[in-house]
């Protein structure tokens, strides 16, 4: 699949094949996506992935309970991979002050770029993917026993997609660019 066929046809899956994902697929889709360009190089961003169905579906009663369509989303999908980031180093200097007024704005920006990277790589594998973002966090810390300084940024369900949704209607370019 060339490049630009990859951005034009990757969708928010949320129906999926029965057939389970292997290590090595979630492999494949890490290993392209670890070339998202972050902070200084920093690579902050870790992911963790859930192939065990029951570990994946008590993360979906007990983590998304509040969230019933995410715990739909999480049942539904044969894997789960939770995006978290390494705390203190997008956006931070060497000695821990701050690199510009933002703040913490560079993590969730490293971890934007490197979910919109680990969805166009599945989506070039031929999988599907939803990126989640409502979900207690401190229940999949506490569950996947993370390691404190990790932020969950995104929960993203992944497998083959039993259906591929049309596109939403998209904003016109007078809208959403302009020149200077």
């Amino acid at each position: 699949m060339d490049a630009i066929t990859c951005l034009i046809s990757r969708r928010s899956i949320r129906e999926y094949t029965a057939e389970a994902l292997t290590q090595t697929d979630i492999e494949n889709v890490v290993e392209m996506a670890q070339m998202a360009s972050c902070w200084e190089n920093t690579q902050p961003v870790r992911y963790v992935a859930i192939l065990d169905q029951d570990l994946k579906n008590r993360l979906a009663d007990e983590a998304a309970k509040k969230y019933p369509w995410n715990r739909e989303n999480i049942h539904a999908a044969p894997a789960l991979v939770i995006l978290c980031c390494i705390k203190g180093l997008s956006g931070y200097e060497p000695d821990g002050k701050p690199s510009t007024k933002k703040g913490t704005h560079w993590q969730s920006f490293d971890a934007g770029v490197a979910s919109a990277h680990f969805c166009l790589a599945a989506t070039a594998l031929g999988l599907g993917t939803l990126i989640m973002g409502r979900y207690e966090e401190d229940k999949i810390k506490e569950i996947l026993d993370l390691p404190e300084n990790y932020d969950v940024s995104a929960l993203i369900a992944i497998g083959h997609p039993e259906v591929i949704p049309a596109a939403n209607e998209r904003k016109p370019l007078s809208e959403v660019l302009c020149f200077k």
